[in-house]
């Protein structure tokens, strides 16, 4: 009898003694992209630090600030004058192309990581090498305010190397159905209500007083 009393207790002391399994395995932190800005070209000005190809063409070097944790980088190219856009992807920061002279562009980078992404802001610049007495205005910066009322603010911006910018066009209806709200206004913004839920397409056409022209375009739900 004791012997059995003896098995039991030690049994007991046993499982006691095993405690619980502690599992200290730190979950991995999940990684995220950082800000990082465009460097050059500059936003809003003419190129003057590319080198001339002689194909009447210039290269120049795309550069911008990392971003942490990215992986690759792609940088999009937009020749404003026939829409086309060049998309290269890197691994570095930086990237000379060639282009044409004395054309307009836009450029934006986009940060990876895995399935994630983050993209920059978008800058404009003229490439050198032009005798163009006169330029096409920079497309207008627009940005979209919610006013807590059904109503939104829509603001735009021009730039314009011959600082000639006379007038805009604005644009806005739902996605699909543009509607001309202001034509030839000096204003740069207007008030417009809205549906929530909606999405909204925005257009602002900058004209100078050379009669030429650009367009910028945004779209926004609230």
């Amino acid at each position: 009898m004791r012997l059995a009393i003896k098995l039991i207790l030690a049994g007991i002391l046993v499982a006691s003694c095993g405690g619980k399994d502690n599992d200290t395995t730190t979950p991995p932190i999940e990684k995220e992209l950082g800000s990082f800005n465009l460097i050059y070209p500059d936003n809003n000005l003419i190129c003057t630090e590319g080198e001339d190809n002689g194909t009447d063409g210039v290269n120049i070097e795309f550069q911008w600030s990392a971003s942490s944790n990215a992986t690759s980088y792609d940088l999009e190219i937009t020749n404003q004058e026939n829409n086309s856009t060049d998309s290269r992807t890197v691994n570095a920061n930086s990237l000379e192309v060639g282009l044409p002279k004395g054309t307009q562009f836009s450029w934006k980078v986009t940060a990876i990581l895995e399935d994630k992404s983050l993209a920059s802001d978008t800058w404009n610049f003229y490439s050198e090498g032009t005798s163009t007495e006169n330029f096409a205005p920079f497309p207008a910066e627009i940005t979209v305010s919610e006013n807590n009322d059904g109503t939104v603010t829509v603001s735009w911006i021009g730039e314009d190397l011959d600082n000639d910018i006379v007038n805009y066009d604005v644009y806005i209806g739902v996605f699909g159905n543009l509607e001309l709200i202001l034509e030839n206004t000096t204003n740069l913004n207007t008030n417009y209500s809205i549906t929530s839920g909606e999405q909204y397409h925005v257009q602002v056409i900058s004209k100078d007083s050379n009669d030429n022209t650009s367009t910028s375009q945004t779209y926004f739900t609230f």
